[in-house]
């Protein structure tokens, strides 16, 4: 039993100066020239033009690579339904002459609603000059995508005001099969590009939280879908009520990436619902390359398949842990954490309660905290742990970044950190926070950041 639960615990303390490394360092192709998003041009002449007074669209009669456009000014809350395009004709939606207001209360349902639809884009990009063309304030919920609209993009979109979450992404079970796991997927989901803040719970909501035990309705307990394909990145959420952002149901697929989230969990409506990102139950992939400050909670908390890679992140100042770990549901083998940078949380790095996954891997992190919190916790002995390459300290400028206080997180020449790394390409780790190639000099650098 103990040659199989290999345990490894190996917290380096380097200060060692090095020489500064001459070489360009190159961008990522895998990165930059990934394709993250459905078509990106309508195929079709035909459009539409939404009236200041219409509360909804039907798009039974709108055909596919339509674009439909939303005109400048302020408006109510409208809801589209039954739009059908393809993955190679999807239908647009585009703000035109300007910026467009969806506004409502925050007792309304929602400010901007989609229902039964596929292959469409909500694009706030129509004026080039308006960094977000959509501006959605207020509804319980400011954007939702719902009953059983799949395959969408929404991108340079501002939420704000919101009763409850900012961005719905999920059609919840219920009695009817068409809702149920094995009957409905939710795929290719690309939210990017949002400014989501003021909300009185998640900002980012995309699918299910109950994955494993599903939902009890009037026929019993039903399952949620899966969301297979979804990529949630380069959104900035501020000042949410509970999470930043949750995603759970995501089976595969799932990369949650260069998001800035600030400020979450001001109001939780009940407790532990203040961390920075949820990576729910049932909800495996990527997160990686995020900065997430001042949560009241943890700073990501992963509850989720068994098949993460969490690398690359900076978590600043947390006031529970910076990465928290629970093994609800995890038919994988792996929650992987590496090269990380954790600082200032108030109850330690990284906690581990996940004693039913296979292996946790605790590889090139820097964990900055208080003396008197550990750097690594496990719940018990039954949580197996690899650890190696990680660098602890009580003192943030041990780590020489070049201006920390401005969130410039390069590495001055003279940073421990540098090339005393383990080789974490085996995990597919071949790039830093800044998209620069690891390793650029001899060895990997400890932390989020290559120097």
């Amino acid at each position: 039993m103990a040659a199989t639960l290999l345990v490894v615990a190996c917290f380096a303390r380097c200060s060692k100066s090095v020489n500064k490394i001459e070489k360009p360092v190159a961008a990522i192709p895998e990165q930059v020239n990934a394709q993250q998003s459905l078509a990106t041009a309508a195929v079709s002449t035909y459009t539409y033009t939404v009236k200041t007074t219409d509360w909804m669209v039907d798009g039974t009669k709108i055909p596919a690579g339509a674009t439909i456009y939303v005109p400048a000014g302020k408006r109510g809350s409208l809801l589209l339904k039954n739009l059908k395009g393809t993955a190679v004709a999807p239908i647009i939606i585009i703000n035109k002459g300007g910026r467009v207001s969806f506004t409502t209360e925050t007792t309304a349902s929602y400010a901007f609603k989609t229902q039964n639809c596929q292959y469409f884009k909500v694009m706030g990009n129509g004026v080039s000059t308006i960094k977000y063309g959509f501006d959605v304030n207020g509804g319980n919920i400011g954007m939702t995508m719902d009953d059983l609209s799949t395959d969408f993009e929404i991108a340079a979109v501002e939420v704000r005001n919101s009763g409850f979450a900012g961005i719905m992404a999920k059609t919840d079970p219920t009695c009817d099969v068409a809702t149920q796991r094995g009957r409905f997927v939710m795929k290719n989901v690309f939210i990017h590009d949002n400014y989501v803040h003021k909300t009185g719970g998640e900002g980012l909501y995309i699918g299910n939280s109950f994955y494993e035990d599903g939902v009890s309705t009037s026929c019993g307990t039903v399952l949620p879908h899966d969301v297979v394909n979804a990529k949630i990145y380069r959104n900035l959420v501020d000042s949410t009520g509970s999470e930043g952002i949750q995603v759970g149901s995501a089976t595969s697929g799932c990369e949650i990436y260069s998001n800035t989230v600030k400020n979450p969990g001001r109001s939780p409506f009940s407790a532990y619902q203040d961390n920075g990102i949820q990576i729910g139950e049932g909800t495996g992939g990527k997160c990686y390359n995020n900065l997430v400050k001042n949560a009241p909670g943890n700073g990501i908390i992963v509850l989720g398949w068994g098949d993460n890679v969490v690398f690359n992140n900076y978590i600043i100042n947390t006031k529970s842990y910076g990465i928290f770990a629970d093994s609800r549901y995890t038919p994988g083998k792996n929650f992987q954490f590496i090269n990380n940078t954790i600082i200032g949380s108030v109850l330690g790095g990284i906690k581990l309660n996940s004693e039913t996954i296979p292996m946790n891997t605790v590889i090139n992190n820097v964990l900055i905290q208080s003396a008197s919190v550990q750097a690594i916790i496990r719940k018990s002995t039954g949580v197996k742990l690899t650890a190696s390459n990680n660098y602890v300290s009580t003192d943030v400028n041990t780590c020489k970044f070049v201006n920390y206080g401005a969130d410039n997180f390069h590495l001055q020449s003279s940073s421990p950190l540098i090339n005393k790394g383990a080789n974490v390409l085996s995990y597919g780790i071949k790039f830093d926070y800044y998209n620069a190639v690891r390793p650029s000099g001899s060895a990997f650098d400890i932390g989020a950041t290559e120097y």
